[in-house]
């Protein structure tokens, strides 16, 4: 398999990846050796069929799907491991050629981690002139704010795509409660598509912006929850252990804006 970056362009890698024939069947082969495993045919045991008879029992779809998913993994296992990268979001399926006698050309894009520019950065913060004493509230939003102005993120666009498509996604599900279409309820709050769509792509880079920045503050200050904290915090709110890993996010993100909060 044969490997290109195309081009890297507002932290997207756009990748070629060549396979042969012989490289093409032998996923095609792996494939079915892992799918016949779970084909029943009449006469024979799950997964006991001779493999010429089971393959032809195999889904042509779910057949087509797997070799992708394979290979596809492999592309973006090498790619990654070739180039060091590390990846913000997941990565994209843009074209695949699987006509040719010769093999198959796929094109993938890679959403990457943006670099963070975060030196002195407690220089960006100074105490509050005004008299009117800040509650902390106001004074986590001027922090967000100063961060947001003052700290370049380049995002990649397929990553705020996604986060805006979700969003979308639950605003249609929030009409279908009220018993309306997505469309009848953007009426209703004398919006159009265009519109809502636009709001959530710019809060949507506002946030993953944010998040990206209040990560690095919290990696360069070592900010790292410790399991036993983590614990307690979880038993006494009843957070299940499939929960920990997000508890953790949201601990140390509050850790680093008590961090941030002394500077102002």
């Amino acid at each position: 398999m044969e490997i290109k970056i195309k081009e890297v362009k507002n932290n997207t890698s756009h990748v070629e990846a060549t396979l042969d024939k012989n490289e093409v069947d032998q996923q095609k082969e792996h494939a079915v050796d892992e799918l016949i495993k779970e084909v029943t045919v009449k006469g024979f045991r799950q997964g006991k069929a001779p493999k010429k008879i089971a393959a032809d029992h195999i889904d042509p779809d779910k057949l087509s799907n797997h070799i992708l998913g394979h290979i596809l993994n492999d592309i973006i296992d090498k790619t990654i491991k070739e180039n060091k990268y590390r990846l913000l979001g997941r990565p994209v399926l843009e074209n695949i050629d699987s006509q040719s006698k010769d093999g198959w050309i796929i094109k993938i894009s890679l959403p990457l981690y943006p670099e963070i520019n975060i030196d002195n950065y407690q220089k960006l913060f100074s105490k509050s002139d005004s008299k009117k004493k800040e509650i902390e509230d106001e004074k986590i939003d001027r922090i967000y704010q100063t961060l947001s102005e003052k700290i370049n993120v380049d995002i990649p666009e397929q990553v705020v795509e996604e986060e805006t498509n979700y969003s979308l996604e639950r605003l249609a599900e929030q009409a279908k409660t009220l018993n309306l279409t997505l469309e009848s309820y953007l009426k209703a709050i004398n919006k159009n598509l265009d519109q809502i769509k636009e709001e959530y792509r710019k809060k949507a880079t506002e946030s993953i912006k944010l998040d990206l920045i209040l990560l690095e503050i919290g990696k360069k200050e070592k900010i790292d929850t410790d399991i036993k904290e983590i614990a307690v915090v979880a038993e006494k709110n009843g957070i299940p252990e499939s929960q920990l890993g997000r508890l953790k996010s949201i601990m140390d993100r509050r850790k680093t804006i008590e961090l941030l909060l002394k500077l102002c």
